[in-house]
């Protein structure tokens, strides 16, 4: 289905497309559940912070009539006691003692003032009451009182431990009664020691208090009933007892004190007091409900301290995610719509475009079969693709026909010019039969004498190269030799080497002194010679009844002299390249070879022959390379060194031409 182009490109763009809708589906669902998440989280913070400040609006109204109505108490024991000390004082001011009758009829005083609800109580120094107008207050049931502020009674209202204004004191006489609270104060009475104490009972402020906290539960009962939280949250209230304040609705408040979360194991109760804090938070819980449909729920706590509540703000999950989802199912529908129509579009444009590329592909595949050894028609089957399309495609189309009209051309050009290498080829592996035609290869039966032993051999680099070697017999006891190499390689040099092989039989027959040979054909090479082609040149004659040569040494490489002991370089003078400038003299030099004695020549290709890594052969290595084999017939010698010379080169090509020639005397 996707083999072809159109099949590519649709399966692309839809692939494309279906990530993108998918990533955008999951990225919509993805924001969209967070934004309604975050959107209904800061609703019930809302709800909480509004709580707080109604709840912290009436605590603040019930705490300033409690201290109103506390002034009030105060002001009045503080009165009641400053009575009871100037009275006191007066009978202290007649002169009357405490022993005697000053203390005892301030008491009986006392007994009989009309204080109203106020309760008044006499203490000596040492915390014992002497006086009371509570029978049930004795100093051990004070000792044992703490007040309000973990303050022991006894030690509260010692005279040793009061001030001269005095203190209040908090108290509940009777622990089995919650709202059986005093308020109590204590008053030192320095002249005779002792302490005055008044005390009210404040339990109607206590039921005051939770009558207005009742009504409070109220108001925020019809608040919170007002509100819309979702479809079925609440808010949820209860104090530190655990009882539930708020909601008063059975279906919304029955038994969640005593349900567990299914997450933590935990009591729910349990779980919002320990998320609950000084500041907003929030947890998810599971109820542990009878039915397998319990609402995975989310709550908002916090926790007011001074009437220490617990309050919360409970959503169900479901309801939060339900408006996302519903979001998401609506884009969706839309992204799909979007995409069905862009797919169809997209088909279209790529029926457009696939098309065309699908007939430039069948013509594409069918130039391979095209004969384009000959001229080609200039009509292409593509030829309307690059009129009718002024875009990319008919660029294309217009490419394919440049191209199969440039490699008709090119080819036409390729059979050219291989046709004319093929002629050149041939003309050189001719001219190559040629040059090693002209070179002696019969060895000594040229010379029909046993006892001279001469091999030479001739190695171009190319086709045909510009080293030369030649012998050929003056007289019946001499024999004339040669070896040379031209300064450039191919044709020029091979013609080069023609012109000085003839130039040394010419003058082989009127300069019989090799150096004199030399002479002449220097002055003769560099009168005319455009290109400045040179060649280094050693011309001998061998006498072959003695084994005396006379050479001439014309720039060349110096020869190698082979004795039974192994070989060695003739050291001699370098003389002048030959065909470099015109007027040049040479000398000859001259040794006898005794029996068994060999005198090779050769040219660079040998000694500077190169290996994959750029090392040369080395004239170490070829001295003992013909060494090893000085006993060996000049054949041997010859083959032998070659072989070394490939295995040094390994496959590296061959970089100069290759001559080797060997005289060995055996008399």
């Amino acid at each position: 289905m996707f083999s072809t182009i159109k099949g590519k490109i649709l399966f692309a763009v839809i692939l494309v497309m279906v990530i993108s809708t998918l990533v955008n589906i999951f990225s919509t669902h993805r924001d969209v559940g967070n934004a309604m998440l975050t959107a209904q989280q800061d609703s019930a913070l809302n709800i909480l912070h509004s709580l707080d400040l109604i709840i912290e609006a009436d605590y603040r109204n019930l705490l300033k009539e409690k201290r109103a109505l506390t002034l009030l108490k105060r002001s009045q024991l503080k009165n009641t006691a400053e009575v009871i000390a100037s009275v006191f004082e007066g009978f202290a001011a007649k002169g009357e003692s405490q022993e005697t009758n000053g203390l005892k009829n301030a008491l009986s005083w006392i007994e009989t003032a009309p204080f109203d609800n106020v309760k008044h109580y006499i203490i000596d120094a040492q915390s014992n009451i002497i006086a009371s107008s509570n029978a049930q207050v004795t100093a051990l049931s004070l000792k044992s009182l703490m007040d309000v502020k973990h303050r022991n009674l006894s030690q509260v209202m010692q005279f040793d431990h009061l001030t001269p204004r005095g203190d209040f004191a908090a108290f509940n006489f009777d622990q089995s009664q919650e709202n059986a609270s005093v308020l109590a104060y204590f008053k030192p009475f320095t002249p005779w020691s002792l302490t005055i104490g008044v005390s009210v009972d404040i339990s109607r402020l206590q039921a005051l208090a939770e009558k207005q906290k009742e009504q409070i539960i109220l108001s925020l009962t019809d608040y919170t009933q007002s509100l819309k939280i979702a479809d079925s949250g609440f808010v949820y209230i209860f104090d530190e007892s655990g009882a539930a304040l708020i909601p008063q609705l059975a279906s919304a408040s029955q038994a969640m004190g005593t349900r567990v979360n299914r997450i933590t194991g935990n009591m729910i109760n349990d779980d919002i007091r320990q998320n609950a804090s000084a500041e907003f938070s929030h947890f998810h819980y599971l109820p542990d409900m009878p039915d397998k449909n319990a609402k995975k729920m989310i709550a908002y706590c916090y926790y007011f301290k001074p009437f220490k509540w617990y309050i919360s703000v409970i959503i169900p999950l479901q309801e939060i995610k339900l408006p996302a989802q519903r979001l998401v199912i609506r884009q969706s529908l839309i992204i799909v719509m979007m995409f069905m129509a862009g797919l169809v579009a997209i088909i279209l444009v790529v029926s457009r475009i696939a098309t065309p590329l699908q007939r430039l592909s069948s013509y594409a595949r069918e130039i391979p079969k095209l004969n384009f050894t000959t001229p080609m028609e200039k009509a292409t089957p593509v030829d309307d693709l690059a009129e009718n399309h002024k875009d990319e495609v008919g660029d294309l189309a217009a490419s394919f026909i440049l191209m199969r009209h440039e490699l008709s051309r090119n080819i036409q050009d390729l059979i050219n010019i291989t046709s004319g290498r093929q002629r050149i080829e041939s003309e050189l592996g001719i001219a190559r039969e040629i040059q090693l035609g002209m070179v002696p290869k019969t060895f000594p039966g040229l010379l029909e004498f046993d006892h001279i032993d001469l091999y030479a051999t001739l190695q171009p680099a190319k086709e045909i190269g510009g080293d030369l070697y030649d012998f050929f017999r003056l007289d019946d006891d001499h024999v004339v030799f040669t070896l040379g190499d031209v300064s450039h390689k191919g044709v020029p040099a091979a013609l080069f080497m023609v012109v000085i092989r003839t130039l040394i039989r010419v003058f082989s027959g009127k300069d019989v002194s090799p150096a004199r040979m030399m002479t002449s054909i220097n002055n003769v090479l560099s009168s005319d010679n455009p290109r400045s082609m040179f060649v280094t040149l050693i011309i001998g004659i061998l006498n072959i009844q003695t084994g005396r040569i006379v050479y001439a040494n014309g720039g060349h490489n110096p020869p190698i002299i082979i004795n039974h002991d192994g070989a060695r370089f003739i050291e001699e003078k370098k003389e002048t390249l030959v065909g470099a400038m015109p007027g040049m003299i040479y000398s000859h030099s001259t040794l006898t070879l005794n029996n068994g004695q060999g005198f090779m020549l050769y040219t660079d290709g040998v000694n500077e022959a190169m290996n994959t890594d750029g090392e040369q052969f080395s004239n170490q290595r070829m001295i003992d390379e013909v060494s090893k084999d000085r006993d060996l017939p000049s054949e041997k010698i010859v083959h032998n060194l070659l072989d070394r010379i490939r295995e040094h080169a390994d496959s590296a090509p061959q970089s100069d031409d290759i001559a080797i020639l060997i005289i060995k005397f055996r008399k």
